[in-house]
């Protein structure tokens, strides 16, 4: 081994030890014993005292998308969802700002999804170090944590659903601020009393009767019971005809992107140009929770640079079409399956040049479109 190598392992090991020595060991390299599947570990007493019950929502199943069109592999038609379950515990710490649940030491995996989602999103490792207060609560509780849209969407709020058949009677915590589509999604999905289940939490809470709803672990695939149970309890309120197909013609959306801070560079001109073939441009942001659903819903074909808008396809009705646009240095297949799952027509456009929209690309997105033909 080259001298400068042993040196660096030597720095690498020794912030390490600091870093365990000061913190604890939910830092670091984040030791397996620190993050641990509640259920594996529920052999050992200190663990198992704190399981109330241990409650399946949904079956385990292999999906896979017959499409009649030939994709690249990074575009998968094929996934396997586990079993989902809730965990009911006792005397448990829980974060409103992520949902990571843990006991002791010991952080419950299935709360979070997986440790590569742990150690992918590094923000969420200081919570344990937060100060910790006490939630007296006679009924049980569970998180209703913010996140990404499409994280929002596709895991949080369907958990949150499933968490409110099985106890109807659960208090829901929140930080003291969410984003918009956090607090109307809910009220949406629950209803205007919904305001009474709220319990808004500064930080960290350890609580008598805690829900801990299992995350997947490959949040990139939707389970078609989660599509079709947002469908049923949030949709259908929104949309009275949500269960027919659409009649005539719909709109054809550009979702943008240009008032976000990842956005592709000349996304301007294709705007443009598609507003001149008859394209609406949507900014998401701008809209009500509400008002996504039936925009979305009413669409016969969606455009738009891989980001968050475009997890609202799930509204968009069987046929839609869809056009991605990536930028040749992240590619994820997340709206494919979306699109999948909804039998909507998907296509993809790849960009030459990275983070900009170049011309060959923008003459695929046209030409997908029908060029000024509807």
């Amino acid at each position: 081994m080259k001298a400068s190598e042993k040196t660096a392992k030597r720095r690498q090991q020794l912030l390490r030890f600091i870093s365990r020595d000061l913190l604890g060991p939910v830092v670091g390299k984040m030791p397996k014993s620190s993050i641990e599947s509640l259920e594996k570990a529920s052999y050992l007493p200190n663990i198992r005292r704190h399981i109330l019950d241990i409650i399946p929502v949904t079956d385990a199943r292999i999906v896979k998308h017959e499409t009649g069109v030939a994709y690249p592999p990074f575009i998968r038609t094929e996934a396997v969802f586990n079993r989902r379950k809730l965990y009911l515990l006792k005397d448990a710490t829980v974060s409103p700002f992520s949902g990571m649940a843990w006991i002791g030491n010991r952080i419950i995996e299935e709360s979070v999804g997986s440790l590569r989602r742990i150690m992918d999103w590094g923000d969420m490792l200081h919570e344990p170090l937060l100060p910790v207060t006490a939630l007296a609560s006679a009924e049980p509780v569970v998180v209703c944590h913010p996140a990404n849209y499409f994280h929002w969407l596709m895991e949080v709020l369907p958990n949150l659903l499933f968490t409110v058949a099985m106890f109807p009677e659960v208090k829901i915590v929140l930080p003291e601020e969410v984003p918009r589509y956090v607090s109307e999604g809910l009220f949406t999905a629950l209803g205007t009393d919904a305001k009474k289940r709220f319990i808004r939490c500064p930080g960290p809470v350890r609580v008598e009767r805690l829900v801990v709803p299992q995350y997947h672990t490959q949040p990139e695939f939707t389970d078609p019971q989660v599509i079709a149970l947002l469908h049923s309890t949030v949709k259908e309120k929104v949309t009275a005809d949500g269960a027919r197909p659409r009649t005539g013609r719909g709109v054809r959306l550009y979702v943008s992107r240009r008032k976000s801070r990842r956005r592709l560079a000349g996304e301007e001109l294709l705007e443009k140009r598609l507003k001149e073939i008859g394209f609406t441009i949507l900014h998401c942001e701008e809209l009500s929770f509400a008002e996504q659903i039936r925009v979305f819903h009413e669409a016969e074909m969606v455009v738009g640079t891989h980001g968050a808008g475009l997890a609202n396809v799930v509204w968009s009705q069987p046929g839609c079409r869809v056009i991605e646009i990536f930028a040749n240095n992240y590619i994820l297949d997340c709206y494919a399956w979306l699109s999948f799952s909804r039998a909507l027509e998907y296509r993809h456009v790849v960009c030459d040049t990275g983070h900009r929209i170049d011309e060959k690309a923008m003459d695929e997105v046209l030409n997908m479109c029908g060029g000024g033909e509807r």
